[in-house]
């Protein structure tokens, strides 16, 4: 079941650079709101919200947000940070219909990685080549994350965007075929080891090299040896 989250939010009547440098000196964030019926400029308290971003859940779920005595359900489309501070400096909310479909970015979470074949036996590393997917879904069925079981994975192999076992009433936003089957998570072989050995196979033909040298020059000196 998906966690709720909800912020409470006052309506902003100024705009401009110099209003919101007043807002956020007050501890608070201007946001905006796009998709309702007209764009709402409001303000967020700032301590509220860092509470709630700090769960992973707050960036591709519904949140309802109070706008004074409306309330509206919105996912987070985007937010810019200062950053020297860090700081939350300006938030962009979409508004959302609960009978229509949302395109949202869902994280991944990869599960068994600790016993995952390929590491385990054969002593290879994994790579996340993507740590999020683009999903298609009603917004009570957007996932907390999609799980992909790495357990099986072996050295030099991957799991692509097909192979992935989408939740219940989900599918990818985008098309996925043979064409646009892009690797999610692989195993390799790391290359430091590669180098050591190809330093070493270095090493030990020079050393062949050099004897064979030596051996050509031996006989040239017994000969002169003979003639004396």
């Amino acid at each position: 079941m998906n966690t709720e989250y909800t912020l409470q939010a006052t309506k902003r009547e100024n705009k401009g650079t110099s209003n919101s440098k007043k807002i956020r000196k007050n501890n608070g964030i201007p946001a905006v709101v796009y998709g309702d019926k007209s764009n709402n400029n409001i303000i967020l308290d700032a301590n509220e919200v860092a509470k709630q971003i700090k769960d992973s859940g707050f960036y591709s779920n519904v949140i309802q947000l109070k706008i004074d005595k409306k309330t509206v359900d919105v996912i987070l489309k985007d937010l810019q940070r200062d950053p020297r501070k860090s700081s939350i400096t300006h938030m962009d909310f979409f508004a959302v219909d609960k009978n229509k479909a949302v395109v949202v970015n869902v994280p991944i979470l990869f599960i068994n990685e600790e016993t995952c074949s390929g590491v385990k036996l054969g002593g290879g590393k994994l790579s996340h080549i993507q740590t999020e997917i683009e999903v298609s879904c009603l917004p009570k069925d957007i996932p907390e994350n999609i799980q992909i079981d790495v357990a099986e994975l072996e050295i030099g192999h991957s799991i692509h965007m097909s192979e992935i076992k989408m939740p219940a009433n989900v599918e990818h936003a985008v098309t996925v075929d043979e064409e646009h089957d892009s690797p999610v998570v692989s195993c390799y072989e790391p290359k430091a080891e590669k180098v050591e050995e190809v330093e070493v196979e270095a090493s030990a033909d020079a050393s062949e090299e050099t004897t064979t040298e030596d051996k050509k020059e031996e006989p040239a000196s017994d000969s002169k040896e003979e003639n004396k």
